[in-house]
């Protein structure tokens, strides 16, 4: 089974100086194992660190896992098929295996059970040996069952049992030679310290004790790719602000540097940071409660010699953050910040999901179930859809590659000023001559905003007190499915505006671009739907510039409309106007839906 994706990888990147990761250039890995594997969440977040920290490296990965399976296999054959199929065709370099979960039996222990278990990875281990001679082969210990963060459902609890089961994985890498990653102990370790920070979150973790979300997840990837010798530096830069020099650059280099009342920068890192979602609440607390961003996720950026007070820093001209310059003194880690670093990462790892999935359909929806049917089309339709996965696999790669950046460090503190308070609606007014309506509908509590019709079909919009000429807006939102809105740039009380449409609804999108009451003025986000977070809050923020606007909006972070105008549509030929929030009016909105907002803030452009 040689597909289009493997001759890829094979084919790309030049061979790079040598270092101590544990994957090299040309490698192919097969991620194989139960349903954990199966969730194919701690194997593309390895993916993604190793594409975004090797940019020119080609590593090819398989993910392999099927839910239910043991040592002597599962729903998806026996053993002897698994490996046969799922495997071995592959020839890959590397092989993980992930097994122990179900072969426990969720049960106290049974030696009986054990000696299943080890003879049949004794076996597993034998069967690559001989058909994969050379391939390095890594065996994890199997993942905790979460006895920490619930009461254990007998004496000692089920991951007692599963320990048992990692002493015996480990004794057997060490006589046969393979790598060891314990995925178990560590992510104990953090459930228990996330207990003790946020009792009622901690469980999250693992929702159902067996699976984890995606932020179990990342720390069994961080697990694995320690056992691999993951670096932890994506960069590290240090400039000495009253010596006019720079003291530090690591994997990375810096020129055009300019000291004076702001001090800027070029800089061009070598690798991507991992693009870790701190806005998860379940994901900061598992991140919180570990080592991850110390041990794999370091962009640091240090800076001494600083005057005393807050600093702003900009990257591309968006705000980063603002430190002390104290905090610059000591390091700050950009790796966790919404830069445009992240948001190129997190595009990566979005094409990492995507190929993936290409391949689980190629596997699961056409191999297996069409290979009894003995079909000759079969082996032209599965080339096809390796073809896809390929030209996924070259945009992933070609997304990895880093930018230079430009950066900029201003002194004082954010440039955004919020415009909503958290408590009323002082300074806002709600329009009465706008075609929507003038609903009453608005509600402050606990600082959200929320709008919603007053009654069915009779809408509105909400507007700033003062108008704003060139500006970014910053807000988070979180839509009831079902309802229609929009954020007005440059808004007349008429509603008259360039409109970031959130319309949450069948057939609408989020992050485009509309002309309410405009003439000529459309400009779609394709992308937005792989962004949004459904359910849940999300950041978003629009710019507007120029008398003909040219509009930009991200969300989380990403860039997903870049729309210049051909002219100035807005009345009368407005160079500025209010912001405002929508309601729309009609059967665009589901009865009792609501949209929600929080943390408006502006920041004012030249």
């Amino acid at each position: 089974m040689r597909n289009a994706l493997l001759s890829f990888v094979i084919a790309a990147g030049a061979v790079l100086g040598q270092d101590g990761f544990h994957l090299k250039n040309g490698d192919r890995v097969v991620f194989y194992g139960d349903s954990i594997t199966d969730q194919r969440l701690y194997t593309t977040f390895v993916e993604t660190y190793a594409v975004t920290r090797f940019p020119g490296r080609a590593v090819a990965f398989v993910h392999s896992g099927w839910g239910g399976d043991r040592v002597t296999g599962g729903a998806g054959g026996g053993i002897v098929e698994r490996l046969s199929r799922d495997v071995i065709p592959y020839q890959p370099s590397v092989v993980t295996i992930m097994l122990g979960m179900n072969d426990g039996r969720v049960r106290a222990f049974d030696q009986q059970i054990f000696d299943i278990y080890s003879n049949g990875y004794r076996q597993i281990i034998k069967r690559l040996k001989a058909d994969l001679p050379g391939a390095r082969i890594t065996a994890i210990q199997p993942s905790p069952y979460d006895d920490v963060t619930r009461a254990p459902g007998f004496t000692g609890g089920y991951n007692a049992v599963l320990l048992r089961f990692s002493d015996f994985v480990k004794e057997l890498g060490s006589s046969e030679g393979l790598t060891v990653a314990d995925l178990n102990g560590p992510v104990t370790a953090m459930l228990d310290r996330a207990k003790a920070a946020n009792p009622d979150l901690a469980p999250r973790i693992l929702p159902d004790r067996v699976h984890p979300g995606a932020s179990g997840h990342l720390i069994m990837a961080e697990s694995l790719l320690k056992a691999w010798q993951a670096p932890g530096v994506v960069s590290a830069v240090e400039l000495d602000a009253a010596g006019r020099r720079v003291a530090k650059s690591e994997n990375t280099s810096v020129s055009d540097v300019q000291f004076g009342r702001a001090l800027s920068w070029t800089q061009a890192d070598r690798a991507l940071p991992m693009p870790v979602d701190l806005s998860d609440a379940a994901t900061a607390l598992a991140v919180a409660s570990s080592d991850f961003m110390d041990a794999l996720n370091r962009q640091m950026l240090k800076v001494t010699g600083l005057a005393a007070g807050p600093h702003t820093l900009r990257v591309d001209d968006e705000e980063a953050g603002t430190f002390s310059a104290s905090e610059l003194e000591a390091g700050v880690n950009l790796a966790g910040l919404r830069t445009p670093m992240w948001a190129q990462a997190a595009q990566v790892h979005a094409l990492t999901l995507k190929h993936n999935s290409i391949h689980f359909a190629r596997w699961r929806g056409l191999q297996v179930p069409l290979q009894p049917e003995k079909l000759d089309s079969v082996q032209t339709a599965l080339a096809a859809v390796d073809a896809l996965e390929a030209e996924l696999v070259r945009r992933q790669r070609k997304m990895a590659r880093p930018k230079p950046h430009r950066f900029e460090l201003v002194p004082g503190a954010s440039a955004f000023q919020p415009i909503f308070n958290g408590m009323d609606l002082t300074g806002w007014h709600i329009s009465q001559v706008n075609h929507h309506g003038k609903t009453e509908g608005w509600r402050v509590e606990n600082g959200v905003l929320t709008g919603t019709q007053d009654k069915p079909g009779h809408g509105g919009i909400l507007l700033t007190g003062r108008n704003y000429r060139n500006f970014e807006v910053s807000l988070e939102v979180n839509p009831d499915y079902g309802c229609d809105s929009g954020l007005f740039l440059r808004s007349n009380e008429q509603g008259q505006a360039y409109q970031v449409l959130l319309d949450y609804l069948d057939g609408g999108v989020i992050g485009g671009v509309y002309g309410e009451r405009l003439q000529g003025v459309k400009g779609y986000a394709p992308n937005w739907q792989e962004i949004l977070k459904r359910g849940e809050w999300n950041h978003l923020r629009a710019r507007i510039e120029g008398d003909v606007p040219h509009i930009q909006v991200w969300m989380n972070g990403i860039r997903i409309t870049d729309w210049r105008d051909t002219g100035n549509h807005l009345a009368g030929g407005a160079v500025e106007g209010m912001i405002a929030v929508q309601v729309h009016g009609g059967n665009r909105w589901i009865p009792g839906g609501k949209h929600r907002f929080r943390n408006i803030k502006v920041r004012e452009l030249p």
